[in-house]
């Protein structure tokens, strides 16, 4: 066994865990909201995290063929991919997010932020980081209060109920459009 052979045999086991914590992470209820509106499938988002997020936890640079071996298999329970597939998956996801950015940048040039209908997106972003504050502020404890788990369920309520309705296309019509189409279903009934 080589010395690299034997670096990985003895650090795996803690990848394995982080992997795991990953894929945890994947199955919170907002997430998956958000997931399935972006664009971003599960298993690049899955891919990215193992690149980004593990690496820099572990503090040591880990290589393709490692993190290949931790993303979850597509309909298996089995891990590994090969270093290939790794790699495309992870390509598709930084052009993904690359074209995201660029949309991002060009609505920016436009000024089409400075639009009210950008604001419930702008008030759920403040809304999640309040959430993500309590997540990681009650993932330190060990036992939770009923007061906790309930702020907890209900900021999680509010968010996926945002969540669901800014995902029509009535939420990035103006509002004067809004108001038209709200009287068009009027004058139908």
């Amino acid at each position: 066994m080589t010395e690299e052979d034997s670096l990985r045999e003895t650090r795996m086991p803690s990848l394995r865990i982080m992997a795991k914590n990953t894929r945890d992470v994947m199955k919170e209820p907002i997430l998956q909201s958000i997931l399935e509106k972006s664009i971003l499938t599960k298993t690049q988002l899955e891919t990215l995290l193992i690149d980004l997020v593990i690496e820099d936890e572990f503090e040591n640079h880990i290589s393709y063929k490692e993190k290949a071996s931790l993303r979850s298999k597509a309909a298996s329970r089995s891990r590994g991919v090969s270093r290939g597939a790794f790699n495309r998956t992870l390509n598709q996801a930084r052009k993904n997010i690359t074209r995201c950015f660029y949309t991002m940048l060009l609505l920016a040039y436009l000024g089409l932020f400075e639009f009210t209908f950008f604001s419930p997106f702008e008030e759920l972003a403040t809304r999640i980081e309040g959430y993500r504050r309590i997540r990681d502020t009650l993932a330190g404890k060990t036992d939770l209060s009923s007061e906790e788990i309930e702020s907890y369920q209900s900021a999680e309520r509010t968010i996926l109920s945002a969540l669901d309705s800014l995902s029509t296309s009535l939420s990035l019509k103006s509002r004067l459009s809004r108001r038209k189409t709200g009287s068009e279903i009027e004058s139908e009934r």
